[in-house]
């Protein structure tokens, strides 16, 4: 063989083995290249799924927050109408509380006012009590003075028939203990027992056993001392009231005052 035919064959082996390296590196290439890609479209698929995953946790969440908002606004709402109601109940409580302590006011003066009515029920109570005890007294001298004028008026009547003398029939006032004419009524006299102030009325020891009668006017006097008058209103058996008439001294009028009947 020829050189020539050597060095060409030599450089055939040679560029055959360059081009078979070439090749085999150019598919170790593209192998990295296709494994490279696999891990990269393994990666984008696993990126995709969690953005889908994202995604629909992200409409998961807006539609909570959307449902949030939604109560909230709710609640809200439903706060003012509490509050407002609230502050009408708090508007009605202050003025029941005003209301309940105007009450307490007046039940406090009811109170008062009925602690007083009993002692003044109890007070006028003692002195019927002593009224009472007063008229027995009276009706028992008054029954005395009643006897001892039939017992005057018997004798009188047997002086008559002795001497034949045409005398006036004498009478006695069972109050006054003095005799007085037939022909001349006897003047009704009589005490106070109460004196009301506050009405401008009296209650005296003349009733109808003595045959006071309404509209009747009496003289209030204490001692010489002219008072003013007083005209019967109310009788009862053994008392009765009087109201007093203008003009008359009602300050100085007390117990025991003596009334003269009005002539």
């Amino acid at each position: 063989m020829s050189n020539t035919f050597k060095i060409v064959l030599v450089l055939l082996i040679v560029v055959s083995i360059a081009s078979a390296a070439i090749a085999v590196i150019g598919f170790m290439g593209k192998e990295r290249e296709y494994m490279k890609r696999l891990v990269v479209e393994d990666k984008l698929a696993l990126t995709l799924k969690e953005k889908r995953n994202l995604e629909k946790e992200l409409e998961t969440a807006k539609t909570a927050k959307d449902q949030s908002e939604a109560k909230i606004i709710k609640l809200e709402e439903k706060f003012k109408s509490v509050a407002s109601e609230l502050d009408g109940i708090k508007l009605k409580g202050e003025a029941a509380i005003a209301e309940l302590e105007t009450k307490n006011a007046e039940l406090a003066k009811i109170k008062v006012n009925l602690d007083n009515e009993k002692k003044e029920k109890l007070a006028i109570s003692k002195k019927l009590d002593t009224l009472q005890y007063d008229y027995d007294k009276t009706k028992k001298e008054a029954l005395r003075l009643t006897n001892e004028k039939i017992d005057l008026e018997k004798k009188i009547q047997e002086l008559q028939e002795k001497q034949s003398v045409n005398l006036d029939k004498i009478v006695v006032s069972p109050d006054e203990g003095v005799m007085a004419s037939k022909s001349e009524k006897p003047i009704m006299q009589g005490k106070i027992l109460v004196v009301n102030k506050e009405y401008s009325f009296i209650v005296s020891d003349i009733g109808q056993d003595r045959n006071i009668q309404k509209g009747m006017k009496f003289d209030v006097m204490d001692g010489p001392k002219f008072l003013g008058q007083a005209e019967i209103d109310k009788v009862y058996d053994t008392m009765s009231s009087a109201a007093i008439l203008p003009g008359a001294k009602i300050n100085d009028m007390k117990k025991g005052n003596v009334i003269v009947e009005s002539r």
